[in-house]
């Protein structure tokens, strides 16, 4: 049977993927530039996290009044991260350039230029920036400038003032060595934005509107989430597409919080942490499958499920997902179906108020999902709420599909061992 549906819908659409889709997609992921943007956006993950403990800390103190704010921790950590981003596209591009010693130089000439793309204003009581451009609202910005920079520091990274016989000590080679590719970098950036009078952030914002929009949007919430979980049905990771998406959720979730101190409407529902009413367990909402496991008749899949269901506990699922669901037929219609229903209902509790959108960066995003939810949402107990309903669909999502793969690995299993091939149903 299961040979059967293989080679029917999930077959073809496997095949397509693997052969049409995954190649271009690998290609895009191996190449040279997108695998520096991509590495600066893993780097960030840590700043990410450490905001979650302000949060906490702030929700403390409603209760317990006297404690300090530390609210400055979230701001400058998560409130830096585009200023880490342009540093470290262009450091991390002269180290697989085998350029170490000019790896420093090279991010710092980026964050010169990415400060003076701020067009920062001068008053008579000092230079003042916008705080918002150094954080998640200017990462796409900062992705783009630490590109250029690492692109102009990496033309220049095989040309020297001095043979490799000289007597200069190195560190003053690499002083001027590094002279022409940071005075490139800053005089472009001083030209476009302070001759040409061109507002990059606004640029930037412009170009990628289109996308960013539709991300906000109830089909984009729904396409996105779909082609994640479906591509990590075939086992390509959802970690592909964190260069774009990360930027975007954490880039709402900036507008939304300004939003938030400033008193006025949340803009965004497609903000940092809106997966975890779709991810619980892990990408693909797996949570359920792991608990069903457990009482598989399938001795197999009892085994799996009791050594996955720890890690799903904290969303955790890549041993659940390598060992049960990808390339398993069986597993085709809920992961499609879980990907299409729970974001869906996400996005419309919280656009018809039923749920707040997400105010607070709160990413332990290992913790159960409705933990996750409450303070996101600044301890609105709804958005807990949300990922218990999330939970039962995915739960009635899974059950009749698990139900069949049980019978059939039990099936299999008798029949390995010699003994009847017939199973009881439930």
């Amino acid at each position: 049977m299961a040979e059967a549906v293989k080679g029917g819908i999930t077959g073809k659409i496997q095949n397509v993927i693997e052969t049409r889709i995954v190649p271009p997609l690998n290609k895009i992921a191996s190449n040279y530039w997108f695998s520096l943007a991509a590495d600066a956006i893993l780097y960030i993950v840590p700043f990410s996290m450490v905001s979650a403990i302000p949060s906490l800390w702030s929700f403390a103190r409603n209760f317990l009044t006297f404690l300090p704010d530390i609210t400055p921790i979230t701001t400058f950590s998560f409130g830096l991260v585009g200023l880490f981003v342009v540093f470290a596209i262009p450091y991390n591009c002269m180290v697989k350039e085998d350029h170490r010693d000019r790896g420093l130089m090279a991010g710092f000439t980026s964050i010169g230029a990415y400060m003076m793309c701020m067009r920062p204003v001068t008053t008579d009581e000092g230079t003042l920036f916008n705080m918002n451009m150094f954080g998640a609202g200017g990462m796409f910005t900062a992705m783009v400038v630490g590109l250029i920079c690492a692109a102009v520091f990496k033309a220049f990274s095989k040309k020297s003032f001095f043979s490799e016989d000289s007597l200069v000590p190195d560190f003053v080679k690499s002083w001027f060595d590094n002279i022409i590719a940071i005075l490139v970098c800053l005089v472009v950036a001083w030209l476009v934005s302070f001759i040409a009078q061109v507002d990059i952030f606004t640029l930037v914002g412009f170009i990628l509107s289109p996308v960013t929009g539709f991300a906000q949007s109830l089909p984009g919430v729904v396409i996105i989430a779909l082609v994640m979980d479906v591509f990590y049905f075939f086992g390509v990771s959802g970690w592909v597409f964190t260069t774009v998406t990360l930027p975007i959720t954490q880039g709402a979730m900036a507008e939304n919080m300004a939003a938030a101190a400033a008193g006025l409407a949340i803009p965004n529902i497609n903000a940092y942490g809106l997966s975890r009413y779709y991810m619980i367990g892990g990408e693909g909402n797996t949570l359920p499958l792991a608990i069903m496991m457990l009482f598989s008749k399938s001795r197999k899949n009892k085994t799996l499920g009791r050594a996955t269901i720890v890690p799903s506990l904290f969303n955790i699922n890549e041993p659940l997902i390598f060992s049960t669901v990808v390339n398993n037929p069986y597993m085709f219609v809920p992961m499609v179906l879980q990907a299409i229903i729970l974001p869906a209902n996400a996005f419309l509790w919280i656009a018809l108020g039923w749920a707040s959108p997400h105010t607070v960066m709160f990413a332990m995003n290992n913790l159960p999902n409705a933990v996750s939810a409450f303070f996101l949402s600044n301890g609105d107990w709804r958005n807990a709420l949300l990922v218990v309903v999330n939970l039962v669909l995915a739960t009635i999502i899974w059950y009749p599909f698990w139900k069949a793969y049980d019978r059939h690995q039990a099936k299999v299993e008798l029949d390995a061992a010699g003994g009847k091939s017939e199973v009881v149903a439930a």
